[in-house]
């Protein structure tokens, strides 16, 4: 099974949310518990349920597996292998899940483990001003400057030559960021989930993914800046 770090960070933390926009009172402590508690454990093939049971007795939390779980992963595959010392919940929790497709999501109050696929598949709408890419700078790149050296046996000093440019700097255009963002994010996120989608229209991106590739889009944004 391929590996994966499965676990959506929001606001610094492994979880994501079911449903943008909730607001649940419970949450600020579970969010809290995540960044600032700290465990130490020792699991050799030991049953995820099993594993649960020592997080949910020593933290206090509610954690519940979600049935679909069961139906894709067999019991063996759910087995956790896992030594950590002083590591902070959050931490734990992604070593945990990382081997497996699995994530974490905040739903009523309780951290439910559910398959990766439940929460790539759930998207929100984000817009992305991309105009400061588009703009067209001009440019005027200074001539090509080659030494000639003097005929041969006529004596004299060498001279130069200015050749004027004839390379033109690439420019960034609408299709080539559409085709740069679906490239390298998302993997098979954009063909595989019905709900994503993304078109460009004077400058602004438009864009409904999961919360994942947001973050990965982002990235490459600041990237395509950096070098433009």
């Amino acid at each position: 099974m391929k590996t994966m770090l499965a676990l959506m960070v929001m606001c610094g933390t492994v979880l994501a949310q079911d449903g943008v926009g909730k607001v649940d009172p419970h949450k600020e402590g579970i969010l809290n518990k995540l960044n600032t508690m700290r465990v130490t454990v020792d699991f050799k093939d030991t049953p995820l349920d099993e594993v649960l049971n020592y997080l949910r007795d020593f933290t206090g939390l509610n954690i519940v597996v979600d049935p679909e779980v069961s139906t894709k992963f067999t019991l063996d595959q759910l087995k956790v292998t896992l030594r950590v010392n002083d590591l902070l919940l959050k931490s734990t929790l992604k070593l945990m899940l990382g081997s497996r497709e699995l994530a974490a999501l905040y739903k009523d109050g309780v951290i439910l483990i559910v398959p990766k696929g439940r929460i790539d598949k759930a998207v929100s709408l984000q817009l992305y001003n991309v105009q400061d890419l588009l703009a067209k700078i001009q440019d005027f790149p200074g001539p090509r400057v080659e030494l000639v050296s003097p005929q041969a046996g006529g004596g004299g000093l060498a001279g130069a030559i200015f050749v004027p440019p004839d390379d033109t700097p690439p420019k960034i255009t609408e299709e080539f960021i559409l085709e740069t963002v679906k490239r390298h994010t998302g993997e098979k996120n954009w063909d595989e989930n019905p709900n994503a989608s993304i078109t460009l229209t004077n400058g602004m991106l438009v864009v409904s993914q999961s919360r994942r590739v947001h973050e990965e889009i982002r990235k490459l944004l600041h990237l395509l800046r950096q070098f433009k």
